[in-house]
């Protein structure tokens, strides 16, 4: 059949777009749609016109030469999902920027069977690289300077694992098992679905079309321009033709969905889920539909795509993908059931779907040029999830409750394995090694602070200052702090660039003296460091802020610049408090005098003063500059301390401390001695939600009872048996919010019985979340019997393999059953890793092992990692062995106080003094 001219198949798209858009002919959206598809089916270049690059693909790193750049991708994609392979035909548009011979591109896990420069009528010899991920191009002759287009054919793999294009299982609520299809891409697994520049600066227009089932619904990043049935129940299905995006945000799933859909400003928002479940999807439309006009506002740039579908997949991977225009989640990430689904799943699905979405400007609008600059794509999304958040749910305290991800990044970049937001990235794996804490975590707290220092609108008009000169094209660190500076008028590169450029973070010293009535604040500043004597000193230019507990309060700032200042205050009140509100990424270690004061006047501190005082101070036992005495000694000035956050980071220290205690007689008294500091809250708050109580509420008490029964409280474990028993008579019996605390607790103490009514529960249901409940409660239990079981069904088909990979680890940690799931990783650790995508296989050895507190173990993982893991995977492995051998001085260093301390807390507590006795401590 003759193809239609290029003219007319424009309009053909075109039409197909008005249709996708509802019927909004003359909207501003919709023609800026039609214009843009005419251009590109003209073979005019779109997109990266609409703004200047800072970054040249001359002068950015990467693996690829830059003598050949690629234009447009035409792909043809033929998956076959009862053999799990795919064919594939694609033709490429590229420039040879220098004359040449060989033309070479990423591939990898795919034959190429032909690669051929139709406007030359030259074919090429192609030989693929593995090692380096490469199919390199011989030609016979030399290619000339100017365009060019390139057709090749090729064959590939659809992965049981994330990475490139995979498929997961899933199970409908009629019990039936399915399969669909999805891919993963970033960051460097483009290059599993087809050859391909696949390096971020080498940004391209994609245009994909596919073959499926016919009872498939097909979703790329962009509409669905044209769709053939082709008699043999299957359809080709083709997409339009994408904006100038960098390879790694490339998107095509495909299965039995449905979907929820809505027009927001002209574009076209859906919620797209397997059968039957479109209606939990509910929830997160309405969450797009809030974040999608405050991203606009905020960033001042319309999100420039005609669609944005959030698509739930019920396995594949853990977390989401900000795909351009098809950001694909884990179900349990992204639905919520109204009967089934938690507070804490709301939040999580909120947060989930902001950091996403703001990806879709911040990292796919303007992107990276290399993936050294990583945190700019992460570290705002990371931030600006809080912030979306924080705005529409004031009463969530996300910022206060935010502490815990700052706490892990600070622990992290406390060590000798730790490293720059900003570092050298040389390979994919090194690529995949970097999205850490450091790059979310650490990153977002920086941002944080930097714009506390600038100040929020000042901050907020250099964002989009770097957004209008950077659309559509890549942008390095360099770039941003041009924005900044250029709005700001300050000197921000001197500032903010140490953060960004080196490991580590400071300590700050400091000491309240008095004379005359006047007061001045004595400052200095080290680098702080977690058993690392050797690490290079640093010095940071710190924004600090602080404030008076007996004035008025009013935060002031000083901005610290070399080892040692004084400040003079107007007044002589002690105690003075740094790092007001818990904005800064720093520690504060004060004189004995100034401690003594803070810690007697703790109560009187506002909510995230008194968290970060406890974080700082735990922080300083860890570091050496502090006993452990000093925390719990903090500990019983709690009184009637009502924030969740405060007691999630009380009740995350006092698991940290239970851990250390393991298989050691003290742990008996340690539990006695936790159960007392939770009693109070239990006390106020019952199991049962009060009328009018907040959401707040409701999370503390679910905090406090999963903590009371990790550490054996018997009233708790009893009343979550009862409440357990019911719920097996009447799912509705117990409320969505106390569902995880309860399964949890009787799965941590389940016998056979119980442990058989949570495996029947988790194979019938067909919800991701509800599966994860399920078989993690089945995973924590402590009873060794139980958990060989659990470990056999890691290995069974039972469960997708994301889900299924993740019970070794459970077992571990929660199941407590560390040595059974070191040895049964280590002789199956080759099927475990299959079922693991690539970014999480260089991870995964280390959350078996993270559970050991003693060397042995230690030199156990880095043996095993050096005999049978790949070379890419030490990295991760080395930071493991680092927390673990910490934790064995840790419990060298400190538990024989922590003991001797919680014995000498007898007075009123009979059982534990009759523990101490029996263990005749002193």
């Amino acid at each position: 059949m003759e193809q239609a001219p290029p003219e007319r198949m424009a309009t053909l798209k075109c039409s197909a777009m008005a249709q996708y858009l509802t019927g909004d002919f003359l909207s501003r959206k919709f023609v800026g749609a039609c214009a843009w598809v005419m251009l590109s089916f003209l073979g005019l270049q779109v997109g990266p016109t609409f703004g200047e690059t800072g970054a040249s693909i001359s002068g950015t790193p990467g693996q690829l030469p830059k003598t050949v750049v690629p234009r447009h991708y035409a792909i043809d994609l033929n998956p076959d999902l009862s053999n799990l392979v795919f064919e594939g035909y694609e033709t490429i548009d590229i420039e040879v920027q220098e004359p040449t011979r060989t033309i070479t591109l990423n591939a990898l896990q795919l034959n190429v069977s032909k690669a051929v420069l139709t406007d030359l009528s030259l074919a090429a010899e192609v030989t693929l690289d593995s090692s380096q991920q490469t199919a390199i191009l011989h030609f016979p002759k030399t290619i000339g300077i100017g365009a060019h287009r390139l057709k090749l054919d090729f064959r590939g793999t659809i992965n049981p694992s994330a990475q490139g294009l995979f498929y997961t299982r899933y199970q409908t609520a009629g019990g039936q098992q399915k399969r669909m299809f999805c891919t993963q891409l970033e960051p460097t697994d483009a290059r599993r679905l087809f050859p391909v520049w696949d390096e971020p600066i080498f940004r391209s227009s994609f245009e994909l079309q596919v073959q499926v089932p016919e009872s498939f619904t097909a979703i790329s990043n962009m509409p669905v321009a044209h769709e053939q049935l082709l008699g043999n129940r299957f359809k080709r299905v083709q997409f339009a033709r994408s904006p100038s995006m960098a390879s790694y945000l490339v998107a095509l799933c495909a299965g039995e969905f449905e979907a929820l859909s809505e027009e927001l400003d002209g574009v076209r928002i859906r919620v797209i889920t397997s059968e039957g479940k479109k209606e939990y999807g509910r929830y997160a439309m309405e969450t797009l539909k809030k974040l999608m006009p405050y991203y606009t506002e905020y960033f001042g740039h319309k999100y420039p795509l005609p669609k944005l579908d959030l698509i739930a997949l019920p396995g594949g991977i853990r977390g989401a993908m900000e795909n351009w225009g098809a950001i694909t989640f884990n179900e349990a990430n992204l639905l919520f059931d109204p009967t089934r689904s938690s507070q804490r799943t709301r939040e999580y699905v909120f947060s989930a779907i902001a950091h996403e979405v703001a990806h879709q400007w911040f990292g796919n609008l303007v992107t990276l040029a290399w993936w050294d600059d990583l945190w700019l794509n992460e570290g705002f999304a990371t931030w600006m999830q809080t912030k979306a958040t924080a705005h529409f749910n004031p009463g969530w305290q996300v910022w206060p409750r935010d502490n815990r991800a700052k706490q892990d990044a600070m622990d992290v970049d406390a060590r000798r394995t730790t490293h720059p937001i900003k570092q050298s990235v040389t390979d994919p794996a090194q690529a995949m090694s970097a999205f850490d804490a450091i790059t979310y975590a650490k990153a977002a707290a920086i941002i944080r602070m930097l714009e506390t220092y600038l100040g929020e609108s000042t901050f907020r008009a250099g964002v989009r200052r770097y957004m209008a000169d950077h659309q559509y094209a890549n942008a390095t660190t360099d770039d941003l702090w041009k924005a900044l500076e250029d709005a700001s008028r300050q000197p921000i590169r001197s500032v903010a660039s140490i953060w960004i450029d080196k490991p580590g973070y400071p300590l700050i010293r400091a000491q309240l003296q008095c004379k005359d009535r006047k007061g001045t604040l004595h400052l200095g500043q080290e680098r702080f460091t977690i058993n690392d004597p050797s690490a290079q000193p640093q010095t940071w230019q710190v924004p600090l802020s602080y404030f008076s507990t007996s004035d008025d309060r009013s935060i002031h700032t000083y901005l610290l610049t070399g080892p040692e200042a004084v400040v003079n205050l107007t007044g002589c009140s002690r105690p003075v408090k740094l790092n007001a509100a818990n904005t800064g990424y720093y520690r504060v270690q004060y004189a004995p005098a100034d401690q003594k004061a803070l810690f007697n006047n703790f109560m009187q501190l506002p909510g995230e003063d008194r968290l970060n005082l406890l974080s700082d101070t735990w922080a300083l036992v860890g570091g050496n500059r502090l006993g452990a005495v000093d925390y719990l000694s903090l500990l019983e000035r709690l009184g009637g301390e009502n924030e969740v956050a405060v007691w999630e980071q009380v009740i995350t220290t006092l698991k940290e401390i239970d851990r250390l205690q393991k298989g050691r007689p003290g742990r008996a008294a340690f539990q006695i001695y936790a159960r007392s500091i939770l009693r109070p809250p239990y006390d106020r708050l019952g199991w049962n939600a009060k009328p009018g109580e907040s959401e707040l509420e409701g999370l503390l008490r679910n905090s406090v009872l999963s903590a009371l029964g990790h550490f054996g409280d018997d009233i708790v474990i009893a009343e979550a048996r009862r409440r357990f028993a019911d719920f097996l008579i009447k799912e509705t019996s117990l409320s969505p919010n106390l569902r995880a605390t309860v399964l949890g607790i009787v799965g941590r103490y389940a016998d056979q019985a119980t442990y058989d009514h949570l495996h029947d529960l988790a194979r019938k249901t067909d919800s991701i979340e509800q599966k994860q409940l399920l078989y993690g409660a089945m995973g924590a239990a402590l009873d060794a019997k139980l958990a060989t079981q659990t470990l056999a069904l890691s290995l069974k088909d039972e469960l997708e393999s994301s889900l299924a990979s993740s019970l070794v680890p459970k077992v571990s940690t929660e199941g407590e059953q560390s040595e059974m799931a070191w040895a049964f990783f280590q002789e199956n650790h080759s099927a475990l890793l299959a079922k693991v995508s690539m970014m999480g296989r260089y991870r995964y050895a280390t959350y078996v092992a993270n559970a050991f507190n003693d060397t042995r173990h230690a030199n156990e993982l880095l043996n095993f990692a050096e005999a049978k893991l790949p070379a890419e995977a030490l990295p991760e492995i080395k930071k493991a062995v680092e927390r673990i051998e910490f934790r064995d001085s840790l419990v060298q260093r400190e538990l024989p106080k922590i003991d001797a301390w919680i014995c000498g807390q007898i007075p009123g507590n009979e059982r534990l003094k009759t523990h101490c006795a029996s263990q005749r401590y002193p």
